[in-house]
């Protein structure tokens, strides 16, 4: 082990206190012999105050497997930033029925608000508007980005759909109780009112539910080439790439429905769809990674850099593209607080990727 990215990866990783005793040792003794990692440590640590840690978050794997992706605890996402750019500096090696069934369409768009479509055709922004929404003649709680519906919220008959833009998020009350957390870039469509018998939703995005337990009324969440089942429980949801679709479960059961194959989903697993070879199995999943964005958090593991692409876009709102395809061999991971600026991010993928980057007379961004 001898790469700058593996060395300030391992400051990272003694800094949260999550360093393995043999690697600890290691880098202590480099410190102390080579006089440019020395300083480099002097300037990472130097920098770092640690906050309380957060007991939230944790790596969520009943079974004890090796997490998929070993992440810095909040108190250490500032020397993570940090680090980012300091790294630059360091000359380092290249390194996704009818009106029964609700369908979310994906979008891609510039829009910059957060806008509710009635069933009607009427369009209306919520992100900015007021506490109160006259809808159909009744007054609706909008509010603290939080949509509030109930039983009462008589919107015209049919399928409504809420859009959030990149860059943004929001939340929506459902007419049963139940709370949807929306990511950036993220479409739900929901009916009007639920039947007697079932609740179905569909989502295309990222979401994290907290589904109303109505035992004779089940909840199906639809999203592309899969459905969720549920009674009542709470899971997040990822469709950014419709060719892998994840579902994890925190709390609750789900049954995960893609065509023919279908998984039952337990407490600490997430149901993974890979659409180009039609397969669906579970695994444990890593709380830190999936379910972060919800506490301010942005991570990447291991991503290629089209996805990185893709990512930028949610985050910042800004288009994001490769000169070179072949580019998206390169992959970067990073755990990166939501203020964090963009040229930070961009100094962090070029120090470890060595990937450049510049901008166009259209503002998008290049990455070559």
């Amino acid at each position: 082990m001898n790469s700058a990215e593996e060395i300030y990866k391992l400051m990272t990783e003694k800094l949260a206190g999550v360093i393995s005793a043999a690697d600890d040792l290691w880098l202590e003794e480099l410190i102390e012999e080579d006089p440019l990692v020395r300083s480099k440590w002097e300037q990472l640590s130097a920098t770092f105050v640690p906050p309380p840690p957060a007991p939230w978050l944790e790596v969520i794997d009943f079974k004890k497997k090796k997490p998929i992706y070993k992440v810095l605890l909040p108190w250490a996402v500032a020397a993570a930033i940090l680090g980012a750019a300091a790294m630059a500096t360091w000359k380092l090696a290249p390194w996704k029925k009818e009106i029964k069934q609700p369908i979310a369409v994906a979008t891609v768009n510039n829009e910059k608000h957060v806008y509710l479509k009635l069933a009607n055709q009427e369009v209306i922004q919520l992100d900015g508007s007021a506490t109160v929404l006259n809808i159909a003649g009744q007054q609706i709680a909008n509010q603290n980005n939080v949509l509030y519906l109930n039983s009462s919220s008589h919107l015209p008959e049919g399928n409504n759909t809420i859009q959030v833009p990149a860059g943004k998020k929001y939340d929506v009350i459902l007419p049963d109780g139940s709370v949807v957390n929306l990511n950036a870039t993220t479409t739900i469509t929901f009916p009007s009112k639920f039947d007697a018998s079932k609740r179905e939703i569909a989502i295309n995005g990222e979401a994290y539910l907290k589904i109303s337990k109505q035992e004779h009324q089940p909840f199906k969440v639809h999203l592309p080439h899969t459905a969720v089942e549920v009674l009542g429980t709470s899971f997040n949801i990822n469709t950014y790439d419709n060719s892998k679709i994840r579902v994890c479960l925190v709390e609750g059961k789900v049954k995960v429905k893609a065509g023919n194959k279908e998984v039952i989903v337990k407490p600490g697993q997430q149901a993974i769809f890979n659409a180009p070879k039609a397969s669906l199995h579970t695994q444990p999943f890593n709380a830190s990674v999936e379910l972060g964005w919800q506490k301010g958090l942005n991570s990447l593991s291991e991503a290629p850099l089209n996805e990185v692409c893709d990512a930028i876009f949610r985050w910042y709102g800004v288009k994001a593209v490769l000169d070179d395809p072949k580019l998206s061999k390169r992959k970067f991971s990073a755990l990166l607080d939501k203020s964090t600026p963009l040229s930070f991010l961009l100094e962090g993928v070029k120090a470890t990727t060595g990937t450049d980057y510049y901008f166009d007379a259209d503002s998008t961004l290049h990455l070559k």
